[in-house]
């Protein structure tokens, strides 16, 4: 089985001084030497790993310890500073503007630990958002964004304005815009971190089915 995702030494450091900082990473130095030497903070130190079409692949540590700047690299809404992203055996790091926006929008979806909801946008719309982009018929995109929403029990809330709505179910929405594209790859940023026990143990069965 050919690995969906592959990450090979992986490093973002952020500062005027990265290059330098880097190489001080590769000789083995500390954070903290690093951080004095250069003014630089190495987030993300050499991370390594693949993972399997299917497989469902956990990302864990204290917070502060560069788990959303990981997440985040995957698709490039970080630039990493050294090292390879490969996708479907493409290496994404190489990619230009068109090649990239074409990739998030046929086989990334991204769930936001803060949600990223437009508050214009009604429950509904926001759902859309990510198949409107890609150009997916109006009545196509509300069909599977209305299916989403149910799926994450948000279906009668559909028309509500994120205002008008909890965290939990703010979040809720957000993981149904990730959903309503179908994308193979989904990552999912502390997704379920405003969701009461009931729901987060359904969804997360929903996700394991």
């Amino acid at each position: 089985m050919n690995d969906k995702l592959i990450v090979k030494d992986l490093f973002k450091i952020f500062g005027q001084d990265a290059r330098k900082a880097l190489e001080l990473c590769l000789k083995g130095l500390g954070n903290d030497e690093i951080y004095d030497k250069t003014g630089s903070v190495v987030a993300v130190n050499n991370a390594s790993f693949s993972v399997e079409p299917g497989e469902i692949f956990v990302i864990m540590g204290l917070s502060g310890s560069g788990k959303s700047t990981l997440v985040r690299m995957l698709n490039r809404l970080i630039e990493p500073t050294s090292g390879s992203i490969t996708i479907n055996d493409r290496e994404i790091t190489t990619m230009d503007r068109q090649q990239l926006i074409q990739l998030r929008r046929s086989e990334i979806g991204m769930v936001f630990q803060s949600f990223a909801l437009m508050p214009h946008l009604t429950a509904l719309e926001n759902a859309e958002f990510g198949l409107a982009v890609a150009g997916i018929s109006p009545e196509e995109r509300r069909k599977r964004a209305l299916s989403a929403l149910e799926k994450v029990g948000l279906g009668s809330n559909a028309h509500a304005y994120p205002s008008e709505l909890s965290g939990g179910m703010q979040q809720r929405v957000g993981l149904a815009r990730a959903f309503a594209t179908g994308a193979p790859i989904l990552l999912m940023d502390e997704p379920f971190s405003a969701l009461d026990p009931l729901i987060r143990t359904r969804l997360q069965d929903e996700l394991l089915a």
